[in-house]
């Protein structure tokens, strides 16, 4: 039998920010466990790979991962040796083929849940530090030290969209109890993060007993420390009046909000399973604008679905052009088998798909140039995250979440990592923005 403080582990985590969750609770519960955190993969007795299976290309970027694991697990020392995981998204839905095809993976796990490290300490015989046990701890960032944290409300879908595997892979949606979610957002207060992002699969669509989206944000925004609270995910059928109240008289939730419209056509969205249309979505960024001043829209896009013509594209340029969103990103259809669309007829050629996502991103390119030239002359919050010489600092706005939107560099003056300073804006590109303090 081994022991936990003689054992270290690694953890990469792939894909969305909801998996990232999911790997800040491993950290967690193996330290409270007594295992030691390394600083590499290379370092580690345990590498954990926390995969992702959303699209294709996040398949293949999990399969290449773990085989990039196999080829250092030679280099462990004798003893206990180097031991490879699974997890996530990726080995749940293939759990026997990846088991199968790469039997150099020592544990194979799906979606992590309360039995991911107990079972990891039964597969290797490996016994927690005296005094410790199983219990739910609170969750660990992988990076120490960031001013900000990803609190997810939520686990699964119900929204049922033709083209998702989400719910095959983690179920029907089953929002959170209030009380584990304050929990963790007092936790992310109480390590320094002054911004908390609240992410599900669908955050517009949580609710527990008599507890909706914008009660819970409201009682998160209350927490001691918390300065920003982000909206991320919120698809476009479900957001309703109080999430726009909220949005609008909430000073801690930022004037910002994630919604993945898809697409534009009537009989695309209708074939993915979504009931609004171009003329519903453009009422409804229009509503968000007129009652909550100021506000930034991000949103997210797919061409190449099944059938989609070239009027139904032209459609949705025609509403990327009236939406004028402040960000937006877009992806290539992929077939996922056991969705319904991956049945359907009408597959959109890969070349023209590539034409038509770059043509839309062109598109955008434009208008986000625009929309960040408006700043110039504003004065904005900046949330500092970063020094890069003597001089300069590179942080976000309010306007821009972590790693999907654009950086702020702030020149000049005194200011400490991980505070909220207020600047004017000199200078933009089409996604990020300059200044000095204000």
């Amino acid at each position: 039998m081994f022991q936990a403080p003689d054992i270290s582990f690694y953890i990469i985590s792939l894909g969305c920010a909801k998996n990232l969750v999911d790997s800040e609770r491993v950290n967690g519960e193996m330290r409270a466990l007594g295992f030691r955190a390394a600083q590499s993969s290379e370092d580690a007795d345990i590498l954990i790979v926390n995969t992702c299976g959303f699209i294709e290309d996040a398949k293949k970027e999990s399969i290449e991962v773990i085989l990039d694991a196999v080829g250092i697990k030679d280099d462990a020392p004798s003893g206990f040796g180097r031991k490879l995981v699974a997890a996530g998204c990726l080995s749940q839905r293939y759990r026997r083929e990846v088991a199968a095809e790469i039997p150099e993976i020592d544990f194979v796990y799906g979606i992590i849940d309360d039995g991911f490290v107990p079972g990891l300490c039964a597969a290797f015989g490996i016994a927690p530090e005296p005094g410790t046990g199983f219990a739910r701890v609170r969750k660990r960032p992988l990076v120490e030290g960031l001013p900000y944290r990803y609190i997810k409300i939520a686990e699964g879908c119900s929204n049922g969209c033709s083209y998702c595997a989400i719910p095959l892979i983690r179920g029907p949606m089953v929002s959170f109890p209030p009380e584990r979610v304050l929990e963790d957002a007092e936790a992310a207060a109480g390590d320094g993060a002054k911004e908390l992002i609240i992410i599900a699969q669908d955050i517009a669509s949580y609710r527990h007993g008599a507890t909706d989206l914008a009660d819970l944000v409201r009682r998160v925004s209350e927490v001691r420390g918390v300065e920003w609270v982000r909206l991320m995910y919120c698809h476009p059928d479900h957001i309703d009046g109080r999430i726009i109240d909220l949005l609008r008289n909430n000073d801690r939730v930022v004037k910002y909000i994630d919604i993945p419209f898809q697409h534009a056509s009537r009989s695309i969205l209708s074939s993915m399973g979504r009931k609004g249309d171009a003329a519903s979505y453009l009422a409804l960024v229009e509503e968000l604008r007129a009652r909550v001043p100021d506000i930034r829209i991000r949103s997210t896009f797919m061409v190449g679905y099944p059938g989609e013509t070239d009027g139904d594209f032209r459609e949705l340029l025609k509403f990327a052009q009236q939406a004028v969103l402040d960000r937006l990103g877009a992806f290539v259809y992929s077939p996922e088998e056991g969705t319904r669309a991956a049945e359907l007829d009408g597959r959109v050629a890969p070349a023209t798909a590539r034409r038509r996502h770059a043509r839309l991103m062109k598109l955008q390119q434009g208008i986000s140039a625009t929309r960040m030239e408006g700043l110039i002359g504003r004065t904005v919050r900046v949330l500092v995250e970063e020094r890069i010489d003597d001089c300069t600092w590179a942080g976000r706005t309010e306007y821009d979440a972590p790693e999907v939107d654009g950086i702020f560099y702030l020149t000049g003056g005194n200011v400490s990592i991980n505070s909220i300073v207020k600047a004017r804006v000199t200078d933009s590109t089409e996604y990020d923005a300059s200044g000095v303090p204000a």
